[in-house]
């Protein structure tokens, strides 16, 4: 390992476990990244998820640190030259450095050499995990703009012992803020899992797979094609015949809760608040007043409220509601 000692090593793991618990997810991945600068000095980064293809890495997810957005139009074209990428995924778990000028010397890389001196990526770190049987892959980069502060051996060791540490700290920030999506007390009726928008899977719990199977069957560790189109639309509750899904999009991933559907889920959102004005105690001249709707368009909705939910009692209503929350 680099000149890191062991302590140091350890408190860092303890921080990033720390983080992995308290810190928000929308701010995590640059807390991290904050955190790895002094032991393993870098410049910019990105911290990404996709699949290896014969053009090249076809990206997922991706978050940015200190790098500038109109970099991805720019290495969309010189991709397939990127011959580093290659390298590291041909490999189950695999870390690199290299200078970008030494790796992609080749008459055929010009562009991918022009494009790594417009961006001043001189020097780079890769670690990546990646699935053989899929070529879905993990990874995180690390840049350094300074061509002369080149990868050493001992820091690529450091990279390599603090990669899975990263990603599974990773994974459990995603899991900790999914839990506070969808909170203590309604926790025993969601299932949850969290996915990309191209459908690949990071993580489901078995009753998520069991509702899926009643009516978006998983396509291997991918969600249901139809269900996902359904996610990439603009509604961010998705109504099936059999099971409710909702969906809240958080750093370019999908925090899904999903769980059977009830009679209340048949409810307009119009209908739904009215139903839970009722239900507070309030009566539906109190309803109609707050609304600003009149009397008899209240009734009428109460009146189907009742019909959709097969109940004729205002009291039966309150323990219905809580159902779709």
């Amino acid at each position: 390992m680099s000149r890191t000692t062991l302590p140091e090593f350890s408190r860092f793991l303890l921080n990033l476990y720390r983080h992995a618990q308290e810190v928000p997810v929308h701010e995590f991945q640059d807390a991290v990244l904050t955190a790895v600068r002094p032991l393993l000095p870098f410049d910019a980064s990105i911290w990404g998820t996709g699949t290896m293809t014969a053009e090249g890495i076809d990206i997922h997810s991706l978050h940015r640190h200190n790098f500038p957005e109109e970099m991805f139009g720019a290495f969309a074209q010189v991709r397939h030259q990127d011959t580093a990428a290659r390298r590291v995924t041909s490999e189950p778990r695999a870390t690199i450095g290299f200078s970008a000028l030494e790796e992609f010397s080749g008459e055929d890389q010009a562009e991918i050499r022009q494009f790594a001196h417009d961006y001043a990526q001189h020097h780079c770190f890769i670690t990546s995990d990646i699935n053989p049987l899929t070529r879905f892959t993990e990874w995180v980069s690390l840049f350094r703009s300074d061509p002369q502060r080149r990868c050493a051996p001992e820091e690529v060791e450091l990279l390599g012992a603090l990669a899975p540490h990263l990603m599974q700290s990773l994974a459990i920030n995603r899991l900790v803020h999914l839990d506070r999506l969808v909170g203590q007390d309604a926790r025993e009726n969601w299932a949850v899992a969290i996915a990309d928008p191209r459908g690949v899977i990071y993580h489901a719990d078995p009753r998520f797979k069991e509702l899926m199977a009643l009516e978006w069957p998983l396509q291997g560790q991918r969600l249901g094609a139809s269900l996902l189109d359904e996610l990439q639309g603009s509604q961010a509750r998705i109504l099936g015949r059999r099971v409710v899904v909702q969906r809240t999009l958080e750093q370019g991933l999908y925090f899904l809760r999903a769980r059977e559907r009830h009679a209340v889920d048949s409810l307009s959102p119009r209908e739904f608040m009215v139903a839970e004005l009722l239900a507070s105690g309030m009566t539906q001249k109190q309803i109609a007043a707050r609304v600003a709707r009149s009397p008899e368009t209240i009734r009428s909705q109460v009146k189907a409220i009742f019909a959709k939910m097969d109940i004729n009692n205002v009291a039966l209503l309150a323990p219905l509601l809580v159902l779709r929350q």
